[in-house]
């Protein structure tokens, strides 16, 4: 079947045998891409600038296979991110017509069951149907260990993604890019350990305070932005008849905006989480 193309593991008759050693690991990925090239195209490689895509890049370059590389640009990805992105002259930068505060300050702002941002922004770029390369790795979450293999076939629109790094841990990638040699972003010497958006609601309230001490002005852009929705929506009732979601909860956008930052729960509110939160 294709989800016995494991990187990572091997299968032999029906047990699973890890594989520790770094180049029988590096060349079951390689195996996999080689297998699944599109027979009459190249592939869509999509590239974060992240340490898990510079790895994937690497193995498709080791691979020798067909592929295009895509950074999907949301306009507040991390400075050092988007200048390591631009050293890759292979990695076509994909701009969005609108930028993230300017969508946001005309809808609402994202939380972490409402991201809103991830499918405008990341998702649902590359044509309909194409053979994807993605750095998933199932040791970054349960749900992602649950749902991802090495071969995804029906993605959304019926692409097909091959994930050669699935099984690969944290460790194990950092050792493939030192011992090749790949360059990194420089984030990750300064302590970040995973990099993503600037405010990104999936991130905790520390890891979200040291984004904003790091690029203060990304704070100042959020805030701005909580108050201008505060501005727009207080008073206001929803389409279904309710008070807006700010005025149920808080008194001020200032304590909306602790709330978000602290990423507390709501009491009491049945449509808690929900699309209809914010509308």
């Amino acid at each position: 079947s294709e989800g016995d193309g494991a990187v990572g593991v091997s299968v032999v008759g029906s047990q699973t045998v890890l594989i520790d050693g770094i180049e029988e690991r590096v060349g079951a990925a390689i195996q996999l891409l080689r297998d699944f090239e599109p027979p009459d195209g190249e592939y869509y490689l999509l590239y974060s600038g992240g340490k898990d895509s510079d790895c994937i890049l690497q193995l498709a370059k080791e691979a020798g296979v067909r592929f295009r590389a895509y950074h999907n640009l949301t306009t507040i990805d991390p400075p050092e991110v988007v200048q390591h992105v631009k050293a890759h002259p292979e990695v076509t930068i994909l701009r969005p017509e609108r930028g993230f505060f300017a969508v946001a300050s005309g809808s609402r702002f994202p939380t972490r069951k409402t991201r809103w941002c991830c499918e405008y922004y990341k998702e649902r770029r590359n044509p309909p149907g194409s053979v994807l390369i993605m750095g998933v790795r199932a040791e970054e979450s349960a749900r992602r260990a649950k749902l991802w293999s090495p071969v995804k076939a029906n993605w959304r629109d019926g692409s097909r993604v091959i994930c050669p790094i699935v099984y690969w841990t944290t460790s194990q990638v950092w050792e493939f890019l030192h011992d090749r040699h790949v360059p990194y972003c420089s984030l990750y010497d300064e302590g970040f350990e995973r990099l993503g958006c600037i405010g990104c609601p999936m991130g905790r309230r520390q890891q979200r305070l040291a984004q904003f001490k790091r690029w203060p002005r990304y704070e100042k852009a959020w805030k701005r932005l909580f108050k201008v929705l505060w501005e727009k929506r207080s008073g206001n009732l929803q389409r279904d008849g309710r008070a807006w979601f700010g005025d149920r909860y808080f008194n001020s956008w200032e304590e909306m905006w602790e709330w978000w930052l602290n990423d507390e729960p709501l009491p009491g509110d049945e449509c808690q989480g929900s699309v209809d939160m914010f509308s």
